[in-house]
């Protein structure tokens, strides 16, 4: 009896963590819709001056696990391609999203910008840093007519995966108490 008690708060620990880990992170679909909700399918499109979404996810997907951070992805796969077509140096992780953001007309802690920047840290196995620095020069935005982007925000998600986890913490506590008390009556 003792050790299905002492089993009940490992299992609760892992089904927490797990639950957490899968909410917190956004789909590709949700990824995508931002992607296009906050205009950046004017330039990332087929055809256009920049790598469709879908050509970016596969660049991306590809590049898994080949870089210690993804500072040194940036400079070794995206700094040329950026500083061909738009004329602007990106150095680090940070600075693509500063630079890809107010193209858009938005900040880098726009919460739509970072589900896209968390989406696309998450296929190279990366987890994307915390935006620390303010930018050092503006980027002229390029109007782009968007309708209003609805975006689950993280902490939303957050907030409903403490309390699914709790509630399965709760029933897997009381799962244990059931049997516990059925083992003792025998």
């Amino acid at each position: 009896m003792f050790r299905v008690l002492l089993l009940v708060p490992l299992v609760g620990a892992l089904l927490l963590s797990s639950i957490l880990a899968s909410l917190a992170q956004p789909t590709e679909a949700e990824a995508k819709s931002v992607f296009e909700g906050l205009g950046c399918i004017a330039c990332h499109r087929s055809g256009g001056i920049a790598k469709s979404w879908d050509e970016i996810v596969s660049k991306y997907r590809a590049s898994a696990g080949r870089y210690a951070s993804l500072d040194e992805y940036v400079r070794a796969e995206v700094s040329q391609e950026v500083k061909n077509n738009l004329g602007f140096d990106v150095n680090s992780w940070s600075d693509l999203f500063r630079v890809m953001s107010q193209l858009t007309g938005r900040s880098p802690d726009d919460p739509g910008v970072k589900t896209v920047e968390s989406y696309l840290a998450s296929l190279l196995g990366a987890q994307a840093p915390e935006v620390t620095q303010p930018p050092e020069t503006p980027v002229t935005p390029t109007p782009t007519p968007t309708p209003p982007t609805e975006v689950v925000r993280g902490e939303e998600r957050l907030t409903w995966g403490i309390v699914l986890a709790i509630v399965a913490i709760v029933v897997i506590v009381l799962i244990a108490l059931v049997v516990g008390l059925i083992v003792m009556r025998r």
